[in-house]
């Protein structure tokens, strides 16, 4: 609480510091406990229209919205409380998206776009780090400058291979996408050498060209190479700087994760006009 400057005397609670957009968290498990419903035989356009509505139905109906925020103070409280990703149920989601938008390929946002496709394999550590950066990545307004692309982001929790989404309203404009998908290397500190894939995926039944994203393609444990390929033309193979953990391996002595001085939000700022929170554009 504060002293009101209009009124001297009186308390007030202290402003927070809004955010560009609001966003929703969501929450689905799909329960393992039961074996899948087999899908009816479909004998007819309207009967595939009908079903794939259905079906939409029934995964919205499954979402649970963990509430929204608008500002710094709110999204702390709520990812100060929430389980970390690799503690979720397997087959479990968390869904972070701009209010408005459905975490659906249905929705209209999201129906013409695509996603960046980060994938990982029996790395907990390093999920709930990526998760963790991505999210408030997101919130700040660091991974697009003047642009309303992203849509939203996923983690999945799988018993083979978890994965974290970006998504995008759209798919065709490859330079802004590839320019999303380095920052999102970027800003995660990931490479080929951490055993995780990354490519672009569209939401449409479409397939993106060959060599046209960038792409991260997951290698051995044992195996070390501190790149990710680009398009022909781009100055592939791109080179990320030298990582100051190399000597390590994640949650090591020298990660962010297990250094209790290497705070996450030190990295973007925390509060309006800090070097990762964007100050709300006005009118």
């Amino acid at each position: 609480m504060i002293e009101d400057p209009k009124t001297p005397g009186i308390q007030v609670k202290k402003p927070e510091h809004p955010l560009q957009y609001t966003w929703t968290i969501y929450h689905d498990t799909k329960s393992s406990k039961f074996p899948p419903t087999p899908a009816p035989p479909v004998s007819s356009a309207s009967d595939s229209t009908s079903f794939h509505q259905t079906e939409s139905t029934d995964y919205e109906a499954g979402l649970t919205v963990v509430g929204s925020f608008a500002t710094v103070e709110e999204f702390c409280r709520y990812f100060n409380w929430l389980k970390p990703p690799s503690h979720l149920e397997r087959n479990s989601n968390y869904h972070l998206f701009k209010s408005g938008i459905k975490p659906m390929w249905e929705d209209p946002a999201n129906a013409n776009g695509g996603k960046w496709v980060l994938t990982m394999k029996n790395n907990p550590q390093l999920l709930d780090r990526c998760w963790n950066w991505l999210v408030m990545a997101l919130v700040g307004e660091e991974l697009e400058e003047g642009h309303d692309e992203i849509c939203g982001a996923v983690v999945s929790l799988r018993a083979k291979v978890d994965r974290i989404q970006v998504w995008t309203r759209g798919k065709d404009d490859v330079e802004r996408l590839n320019g999303i998908g380095k920052k999102l290397v970027k800003l995660l500190d990931i490479s080929e050498a951490d055993g995780i894939g990354l490519e672009f995926q569209f939401n449409t039944e479409d397939r993106p060209q060959p060599n046209k994203f960038l792409s991260i393609q997951a290698m051995p444990q044992s195996g070390f190479r501190n790149s990710f390929h680009g398009p022909p033309g781009s100055g592939a193979p791109f080179h990320q700087p030298p990582r100051q953990d190399t000597a390590s391996p994640v949650g090591g002595p020298q990660s962010a994760v297990s250094n209790p001085n290497a705070s996450a939000f030190g990295g973007f700022g925390v509060g309006m006009g800090g070097p990762g929170w964007r100050v709300p554009k006005r009118g």
